[in-house]
């Protein structure tokens, strides 16, 4: 029988984590025309940077003639590894298979390795999904989702609503960007007024200080501008990492089926 070395190289060896694709977040609460130029950026800023990126939008739904994540969970088998010579950004529908991972009667830890068995390693998947699915896969881990909200009336109300369900339902504390759009030279008008609604609103009914990284609106030709490599790194620095743990994903039987929808939704 081998046995484990006694030196320095095995304390080292001890430390060094499996190499497993990384899971950042995008909360989608109606504001789209904040998210997507930004979760666009953020996915050109990735790439650009060397990393094979797959979004998992859980605001379209999967189809024959549109498969997706529900149809990587029946196959188990992921198309995405034939090319990965380039970097390159894909974005697949993912409702239903969101939903039917939120579903089921698993631990969070067992839905995450359930997604880390369907990627290529050392790649990042972004989850971009309203908050009711987000949380019962990255409830308590420790990611920071992507919060993005713009000056609109509308913006600060929902943007306010998916902040409450984070905290409260899912412990989890979101990086908040508002977008910037330039304002004009004549009037001097800074462009922060939904952002400090946001914060003030926090304040004063969560007892939750937010900090806001204001980020200039994209003209088309700065989308990987300093300020997003910025929060490209930030949100990396809390990735989760998606290791296929297969003594976890013994536990979760195939039998298993999905318990009602309106058990993840409805809620405050």
């Amino acid at each position: 029988m081998l046995e484990c070395p006694v030196n320095q190289a095995a304390g080292l060896m001890g430390l060094v984590m499996p190499s497993a694709p990384r899971m950042i977040a995008m909360v989608s609460h109606g504001d789209e025309k904040a998210e997507l130029p930004l979760l666009w950026r953020l996915c050109w800023t990735l790439a650009e940077q060397g990393h094979a990126v797959t979004v998992l939008d859980a605001t379209t739904a999967e189809s024959d003639a549109n498969p997706g994540l529900d149809q990587l969970l029946e196959n188990a088998y992921w198309r995405g590894t034939e090319n990965q010579d380039a970097p390159a950004w894909t974005v697949i529908p993912s409702g239903k298979g969101v939903h039917g991972l939120c579903a089921l009667s698993a631990t969070r830890e067992q839905r995450q390795h359930r997604l880390g068995e369907l990627f290529p390693q050392e790649s990042i998947v972004i989850l971009y999904s309203r908050v009711e699915w987000l949380v019962p896969i990255l409830g308590e881990s420790g990611v920071e989702p992507l919060l993005a909200l713009s000056a609109s009336k509308t913006s600060l109300l929902t943007s306010y609503l998916a902040l409450k369900r984070l905290l409260i339902n899912g412990k989890l504390e979101p990086t908040v960007v508002n977008l910037v759009h330039e304002p004009k030279r004549t009037t001097g008008v800074k462009p922060v007024v939904g952002s400090s609604s946001l914060a003030d609103c926090a304040r004063n009914f969560l007892g939750y200080e937010v900090k806001v990284i204001n980020i200039p609106a994209s003209t088309g030709e700065d989308l990987t501008c300093r300020a997003i490599q910025r929060l490209a790194l930030q949100l990396m620095e809390n990735a989760l990492s998606l290791s296929a743990d297969f003594s976890l994903m013994a536990g979760m039987r195939p039998d298993l089926r999905p318990s009602s929808v309106d058990r993840f939704t409805g809620r405050h």
